[in-house]
């Protein structure tokens, strides 16, 4: 009898150490998902007035910062927009090129 509550404790410890991670993993995903559509939409308007600048965006994603750069793009005619979303250690980068 013992043995069997033994094997079974273990298998308890095992599957909430696995729950555990498996939330930890939802809610990262969930914050980097958070941070692309705030990023994509701050691409967004930049695009018709790129500067460089950095910040946190509004009510109810104060969490999250953001910093802006402008960069010579591949072609001559072209510039880079680099910006970089964070909350925490999670960070989300995107860009996006405009005519000069």
């Amino acid at each position: 009898m013992l043995i069997a509550i033994a094997i079974v404790g273990g298998l308890l410890v095992a599957i909430i150490d696995m729950v555990n991670y498996h939330l930890s993993v939802v809610d990262r995903y969930q914050t980097l998902s958070i941070a692309t559509m705030l990023g994509r939409e701050k691409l967004h308007d930049m695009e018709t007035a790129p500067k460089k600048e950095n910040g946190n965006f509004p009510e109810p994603y104060q969490d999250y910062s953001y910093k802006t750069d402008i960069v010579n793009g591949p072609l001559p005619f072209l510039n880079e927009l680099v910006l970089k979303v964070s909350k925490g250690r999670d960070e989300a980068d995107l860009k996006m090129f405009i005519s000069k």
